[in-house]
């Protein structure tokens, strides 16, 4: 029986293992020549390799201070919230693969304006904002913002004081 179960596992005496890591389970399967480039795309949309996408809207900001950053993150629908009078909390990201760094803009039920910022250079959160041209509906949301935080949090873990967040944010579902 043991036999039978080692046979059928893919593992024990004779069995092998393409390398592959393609989970075909020790199976072998060719791969096909290809002299074509791969379809890849600049913009943000789907073909990225990882890239931002701005299908949805995007974020623009600098970050000033002891950690500094500007960029263009793309909107990530199905990790934010539009609650309209209820507060909202939207998501941008530069990356959707690996070595993410995170834009947060959440308002809250009285009107209050936070954003966070995470990337490789630190982390700036809670920055208390004043926003111009805002509005966060049911299904989207756009507007202008100035935050101060009263510290940034630098790689090493160190704490220091203050950090600015400038921008502008365009959203929808």
């Amino acid at each position: 029986m043991a036999g039978v179960i080692a046979a059928c596992s893919g593992s024990g005496p004779g069995a092998t293992n393409d390398g592959n890591g393609d989970g075909n389970g020790g199976t072998s399967v060719p791969q096909q020549a290809t002299d074509q480039a791969q379809p890849t795309s600049n913009d943000g949309g789907p073909g990225n390799n990882g890239n931002a996408d701005f299908t949805y809207g995007r974020v623009t900001f600098e970050v000033t201070g002891a950690i500094q950053a500007t960029g263009e993150y793309g909107f990530i629908p199905a990790a934010s919230f539009f609650g309209g009078p209820a507060g909202a909390s939207l998501n941008f990201t530069d990356n959707l693969d690996e070595n993410t760094s995170l834009f947060t803009i959440v308002q809250s039920q009285d009107g209050t304006v936070l954003v966070n910022f995470t990337g490789p250079g630190g982390t700036i959160p809670a920055a208390t904002c004043e926003t111009s041209n805002w509005n966060i509906g049911a299904t989207s949301g756009s507007g202008s913002f100035n935050c101060t935080a009263e510290f940034s949090m630098m790689p090493s873990g160190a704490v220091v004081q203050g950090g600015q967040i400038t921008g502008s944010f365009d959203a929808h579902a």
